[in-house]
């Protein structure tokens, strides 16, 4: 395969995977505002809409144009603003554009997904269902890139093609869901004396249903919402599609269909720090990562989630 066509469909399956996270987060944001209105001692300084823009441009607000805007006026930045980076319809766009550039790799169903999601971000009648309802129009959003994953998982062939969508999209869900469990932790840890206990439900509601994980949490864990417990199933869980542990798995999986490596071997640099991120987590304990502080932890997984890009970018896509 041409490295140009792996880089593609890597980039691909990243940038849906990415919109399909931002449209969840942007939503949750709202609902967790409108829970969160009639609970005294919220986290003032911690909005839901600043919790989102720290998962998505890390603690530098200013990336965002539209900081000045609130509310709904932010909601459309980082939806349909094409001047910033992170917004929807800017990584629906690269990401078609990838396809387009690699539609004989890509199933007919898959590629055509694809595009009618890009096609309806921009027709006028977007912004105007957008104002109707965001939490429709986000839903609508989610649905898509479902679609688009499922598609390509019913329709391509286990070939290197479907290997590098599948590695793209694991390795973005591993970033998105560390990120997401650090700017939530570090918000309590600032303001731990100051919330109200009426909030905490709120926030660790919030939380998982930023991981899509709440339903799938309370039936393993009922009502105990603690912090370890919220670890344990985010990150450690082996069952659950969106925690780390499951994610690093596939994408090392994954990775060994690219090279035909056994498990006992690895071809490259990328297969090496994946297997060994992989027994980390295999073998972690939750009470030694709470001890140790979850930001070290988190920050030791993206670490080396970045430095696997780095060595697939050098050792596939690199011409």
């Amino acid at each position: 395969m041409l490295s140009r066509v792996a880089e593609n469909l890597f980039w691909i399956s990243r940038y849906v995977e990415r919109v399909e996270n931002v449209a969840r987060l942007l939503n949750d944001a709202s609902l967790i505002t409108i829970d969160a209105a009639a609970v005294d001692g919220e986290l003032q300084r911690n909005s839901p809409l600043d919790q989102v823009l720290k998962v998505l441009c890390g603690s530098d607000r200013l990336a965002i144009e539209a900081r000045s805007g609130e509310g709904d006026e932010l909601l459309e930045a980082l939806t349909f603003n094409r001047k910033q980076d992170n917004s929807i319809v800017n990584m629906v766009a690269r990401a078609r554009e990838n396809a387009r550039a690699t539609q004989e790799t890509l199933s007919p169903e898959a590629w055509s997904q694809l595009n009618q999601l890009h096609l309806a971000l921009n027709r006028p009648v977007s912004r105007r269902r957008f104002a109707a309802g965001p939490f429709r129009f986000y839903e609508r959003i989610k649905r898509s890139c479902v679609l688009f994953n499922a598609l390509v998982d019913v329709t391509m062939p286990r070939s290197e093609a479907f290997y590098f969508l599948e590695v793209g999209r694991y390795l973005e869900r591993v970033d998105m869901t560390s990120r997401v469990l650090n700017v939530w932790f570090a918000a309590v840890d600032e303001q731990e004396s100051e919330i109200d206990p009426a909030w905490h439900s709120v926030y660790w509601t919030g939380l998982l249903r930023s991981c899509s994980a709440y339903e799938a949490f309370l039936k393993r864990h009922q009502d105990r919402l603690e912090p370890e417990n919220i670890v344990q199933y985010l990150v450690l869980e082996l069952d659950f599609p969106r925690a780390m542990r499951f994610c690093v798995a596939r994408c090392l999986e994954s990775l060994r269909g690219i090279t035909g490596s056994q498990e006992e071997r690895y071809a490259d640099e990328a297969e090496r720090l994946l297997g060994r991120l992989d027994s980390d987590l295999r073998y972690a304990d939750v009470e030694e990562i709470m001890h140790r502080g979850l930001p070290s932890f988190v920050a030791n997984v993206q670490e080396a989630c970045n430095r696997v890009g780095d060595e697939l970018q050098h050792a596939y896509f690199l011409n």
